[in-house]
């Protein structure tokens, strides 16, 4: 038997039965999305080396405002999510959205000029915006919130295992240019929307989206292990929206401070989407070494999302891990600055990657956000931040010049960093305090004792005064 919080005790070897099962039964299929969404949000960088500009005649501002609309699209997403997340089945929903992005991207090989190929990476982005929020959604309504910061770590990794594929794959297909009469960059988007869309059926399908879903078939002891696990993550998934728990959000200055933090970590990922290409290309080599260097890339980047993986389950500190992962960054965009043009400063990009700081930020959401409805809304408000902050980075990025190696784009990340560093400091002393507040109540006997059916309740991290949150 194992203590968990709240004096619950259950079956160890029982519940991990349940864990590995439940893995089966959703990682699967939320896995395969994740790496085609790194996929189709690199394909636009790819295609810039094989031969996107000169069929559709962009120019350097336009190719970085071609990949601001598909972060526009995912940001107005976020607002279509609140409601459709909560009244529509989640798989339903996330399914269809899915199977509507693969459309897209097919479709975006028929662009032939900027306004197709904005309004198509508008709908690109429209449509992938539901799958981060969801997954993340589905990871916090089955597992313990000791279990989930391994599995949203998982996902990040299964995004740069995406890096890592495409970047094969777009080399490996750069060498089907001319073929059937056309463009390499045609052929990233004829091959990888189907293969989108029928991911997305899957997903519709299959996915178990509650936890008394009929694709779980639980046991009657595996019912009980499942109401202890919602007590302990605190989802119980409703179908209203639940204004109060809005409104309680609004109303947590930590909810300010982590927005804030989301944006500003977010500037620099243009280094590594978007332009990573260009940047490498600049570097001196050709397109076709530019696309392939992205999979070092994406490995650099698996490791150190791994390395904050261990830092967290080795000493359970989430925000200080976090400021490391962002002060690590910081160093890989300074080193852009300061090392001379050339091959070196592949150094700077494998570092400057700020996905290992999200993940990490992201997994210390959903362990300290409870009530459904309050936990939708704080994971939407910070994807519309981070989708702000990939909409803002590339142009500035793009606003500043080759001829100066970015160097106005690359000192304002840093800066950047150094606020969201800061801000993170800031949440962990005010979840500290309310802690120790907790605890003092709890010393004094001015806590009632937990009701029953607890996990019938959606209660939210600020009613629960058993919840502590996790620093």
């Amino acid at each position: 038997m194992e203590q968990q919080g709240n004096d619950e005790k259950y079956d160890e070897d029982a519940d991990r039965r349940l864990a590995r099962k439940l893995a089966w039964l959703t990682i699967p299929l939320l896995s395969v999305i994740q790496i085609l969404g790194f996929i189709d949000k690199f394909i636009l960088n790819y295609g810039a080396v094989l031969g996107l500009f000169e069929d559709t005649h962009l120019t350097s501002q336009e190719f970085g405002l071609s990949g601001s609309f598909f972060f526009i699209g995912m940001f107005i997403t976020q607002i279509s999510n609140q409601y459709f997340l909560q009244s529509c089945r989640i798989a339903k929903y996330f399914g269809a959205m899915s199977i509507c992005w693969g459309v897209a991207i097919g479709c975006t090989a028929l662009a032939s000029n900027f306004r197709q190929l904005a309004a198509l990476r508008f709908l690109v982005g429209f449509f992938q915006g539901s799958s981060t929020v969801s997954t993340y959604v589905i990871i916090g309504m089955f597992f313990r919130r000791n279990e989930q910061i391994f599995w949203i770590t998982l996902m990040m990794i299964f995004n740069f295992i995406g890096m890592a594929v495409s970047g094969l794959l777009g080399y490996t297909i750069g060498f089907m240019d001319g073929l059937a009469h056309l463009r390499a960059w045609k052929w990233l988007m004829i091959i990888f929307g189907p293969i989108t869309s029928i991911c997305g059926i899957l997903v519709f399908v299959f996915l178990p989206d509650t936890p008394r879903s009929r694709w779980l078939q639980l046991t009657e002891e595996e019912k009980e292990l499942m109401n202890s696990r919602i007590r302990d993550n605190g989802t119980v998934k409703t179908d209203k929206v639940d204004f109060a728990q809005i409104r309680e959000a609004l109303s947590d200055v930590r909810y300010y401070y982590y927005s804030l933090a989301f944006f500003f970590i977010s500037m620099p990922v243009a280094c590594t989407t978007q332009f990573s290409s260009q940047l490498i290309k600049s570097m001196g080599f050709s397109n076709l070494n530019s696309v392939l260097m992205n999979v070092p890339i994406a490995i650099t980047t698996m490791l150190l999302v791994y390395l904050g993986l261990f830092l967290v389950q080795r000493f359970h500190q989430i925000y200080y891990t976090t400021m490391l992962l962002s002060l690590i960054t910081l160093v890989g965009v300074f080193l852009l600055c300061v090392l001379p043009v050339g091959p070196i400063q592949l150094l700077g990009i494998f570092l400057s990657n700020p996905a290992p700081i999200a993940v990490i930020l992201e997994a210390s959401v959903v362990n300290n956000v409870m009530g459904y409805t309050k936990r939708v809304f704080y994971l939407g408000t910070f994807m519309l931040c981070y989708t702000l902050g990939n909409v803002v980075g590339p142009i500035i990025l793009g606003s500043t010049s080759a001829y100066n190696h970015y160097y106005p784009a690359l000192v304002a990340f840093m800066a950047f960093l150094g606020i969201a560093c800061c801000l993170v400091l800031i949440i962990r002393r005010i979840s500290l305090g309310k802690n120790r507040k907790r605890e003092e109540l709890e010393q004094h006997g001015q806590i009632p004792p937990p009701p029953d059916r607890r996990e019938d309740l959606d209660w939210t991290d600020e009613m629960d005064l058993h919840f502590r949150y996790r620093l």
